[in-house]
């Protein structure tokens, strides 16, 4: 058993969010982004006592990745997005502008920062990340006040991978 070392609290707001499409990466201005949860579903083995035993199915399923971010004065940040969603699909019969298959996915690196040190403690690489959905932004002529445009998108992918690692939870103790 461990001791507790480490009782500082972890902030919400010291993150980065970098995609990685080929040789070009793009940093989104991140206002939010999950680290997503995950499941391991399970079927029920029956036992003669009328019980059952949860078995795990050897599946591992993700939620997704949301980010909702500031739109820069150009929309450059969300016209990436936007194209590289047109890029996988083909939306006017015509797939001059898609991308071949193994370049669909990317990858993203989620970097959580310490706010004692402004260090980055921990990286969270997201694997054949893809964008599913974004949503559109709304102008508004009738507002008082200028209001900052904000955007949110929604990724998919195939898996994770933590650094760093936790290896003492890893290892097989029996």
């Amino acid at each position: 058993m461990s001791c507790i070392s480490n009782i500082n609290p972890l902030y919400n707001s010291y993150f980065t969010l970098v995609f990685g499409r080929g040789t070009k990466q793009f940093e989104l201005n991140c206002q939010k982004a999950n680290l997503p949860g995950c499941t391991v579903p399970d079927v029920n083995q029956p036992t003669t006592f009328g019980t059952t035993i949860p078995v795990p199915t050897m599946q591992f399923n993700y939620e997704t990745l949301n980010v909702e971010f500031i739109v820069d004065s150009e929309l450059n940040n969300w016209k990436s997005l936007y194209s590289w969603m047109r890029n996988v699909a083909n939306i006017q019969n015509d797939n001059t502008n898609n991308l071949p298959y193994q370049q669909w996915h990317h990858q993203a690196v989620l970097s959580i920062v310490s706010p004692i040190s402004n260090c980055v403690v921990t990286t969270v690489t997201f694997r054949y990340i893809v964008p599913s959905k974004l949503t559109g932004i709304v102008f508004q002529s009738d507002t008082s006040d200028a209001v900052i445009q904000k955007a949110s998108c929604t990724f998919k992918f195939s898996y994770y991978e933590i650094y760093p690692d936790a290896p003492e939870n890893l290892k097989n103790t029996a």
